[in-house]
């Protein structure tokens, strides 16, 4: 069965299923709670008879008036999905304490039920809707009652790269590697190495991500020389397809002693795929040789294209560091606020404004008094990276130990009549360009 065939199995009913569907619909309640009504007396009066029951763990008796809640008031009292959370979990602890397997199924299949139409049913109710969560929520469900549900385990997989598609950045690396490891259960390894680039694409700077795809990849191909045959035993079949040789340009990016293949490709890829992606890895490639205002140019066009803003937040930092490497400063901090403009806690932008300060003393070189105070700015951003980007947080705090040693000494201080905790602004001589006030340490 293929990873779409799973998907889809899970998301149609069962014959376990439509059981469930009838413990869903079927509530021996009280005459008037069976017809909806905008009472909000009523509406309260059923939410107070489930919520008692349901605190308690009564979860049977909560059932007939938490199904007339959701049938007819879901988001009371608080406007959100909570009382869908408490159906699956109510149907989750009966079927879980019971000791026949078929009731313990159908419970399960209730409360996969709750999972298939919740979705649905707030955005019917015009209810905040966290698809991401219902997504997920179901395939780690599934999952979990493995012993119950065995023949839903196919379609798991399937269930966490939807949610992966929603929002990447919720995965955690454990599911991320179980897409990874379902893909080449499957026998599925194009799938696998597509996947794990788009991985690496949408989530940076997360050192487990990067261990567990370099652990995958060292598992699927011995060698960079066994996926570079790979790919174009692939892009022989299918010549145009600009994803095989997006991937196979980059890999010719990374790899030492493909250089030649770069270049010969670029013209190739910029005619079959003119995209800001395209543009992008050729920028890099410039930017790497130490063509900087080739680089620059580049990842400026990509900002203009289709799509070009996505992604913008590292172009404006590899646009700074092309100055940084020229010795234009200020203009690579500029280039480092416009990421921060994108992302106000990206890490490695708030480093590189840190770095220019660093980078600014060692080219006045006269190292007095007041060059030394510049090391205080510069730890002042190596402090904020450390404290907003867990991912930039020990590279800013290497940097930060690194710099301590240079600033001004108690004699520095005392001598320039600077007191602990004093507004001392960076702004004379070759530091005009700064014009940033810091606090003496």
């Amino acid at each position: 069965m293929n990873h779409r065939d799973s998907f889809l199995r899970l998301a149609q009913p069962t014959l376990a299923l439509f059981a469930g569907l009838v413990l869903w619909t079927a509530s021996p309640v009280m005459a008037g709670a069976q017809t909806c009504s905008d009472d909000q007396t009523e509406r309260a009066t059923n939410y107070s008879l489930y919520y008692e029951d349901f605190k308690n763990g009564n979860y049977e008796a909560s059932l007939p008036y938490l199904r007339w809640i959701l049938k007819c008031a879901p988001g009371f009292p608080s406007g959100n999905d909570r009382n869908f959370r408490r159906a699956v979990e109510a149907y989750e602890k009966i079927g879980m304490a019971s000791e026949d397997a078929g009731r313990k199924r159908t419970y399960l299949d209730s409360a996969l039920y709750v999972f298939d139409t919740t979705v649905e049913r707030l955005k019917a109710a015009s209810l905040p809707v966290d698809e991401f969560h219902w997504t997920f929520q179901k395939g780690f469900f599934v999952q979990q009652h493995a012993a119950e549900l065995p023949d839903l385990q196919g379609g798991v997989g399937a269930l966490y790269r939807a949610a992966f598609e929603m929002d990447a950045a919720r995965m955690q690396p454990y599911y991320v590697n179980y897409i990874i490891a379902d893909f080449v259960q499957q026998g599925d390894k194009a799938a696998a190495v597509s996947f794990m680039d788009e991985v690496e694409d949408k989530i940076q700077g997360v050192q487990e991500i990067t261990d567990l795809l370099a652990t995958w990849r060292g598992q699927l191909f011995t060698s960079p020389e066994e996926r570079i045959a790979f790919l174009e035993s692939q892009l022989e079949k299918n010549p145009d397809d600009k994803e095989l040789m997006a991937e196979l340009f980059q890999l010719f990016i990374d790899e030492e002693g493909y250089r030649d293949r770069v270049y010969e490709m670029a013209p190739r890829m910029m005619e079959l795929d003119p995209s800001a992606r395209t543009f992008r890895m050729i920028a890099r490639m410039r930017l790497e040789d130490g063509e900087t205002d080739e680089a620059i140019r580049l990842y400026q066009q990509s900002l203009d294209m289709p799509g070009g803003m996505d992604g913008a937040r590292e172009v404006h930092y590899n646009i700074g560091i092309a100055h940084q490497q020229e010795g234009r400063l200020s203009r690579a901090r500029t280039s480092f606020r416009e990421a921060l403009a994108v992302d106000p806690n990206y890490g490695a932008a708030i480093i590189g404004i840190g770095d220019l300060y660093v980078s600014a003393v060692q080219g006045c070189g006269s190292f007095e008094r007041e060059d030394k105070a510049v090391y205080w700015l510069a730890a002042d951003y190596y402090e904020r990276a450390a404290a907003r980007d867990n991912a930039a947080a020990s590279a800013a705090q290497n940097r930060l130990s690194n710099i301590r040693r240079y600033f001004p000494s108690a004699e520095d201080k005392f001598f320039k009549g600077w007191n602990a905790g004093d507004s001392f602004t960076i702004d004379y001589g070759c530091y005009g360009w700064i014009g940033e006030s810091t606090r003496v340490r």
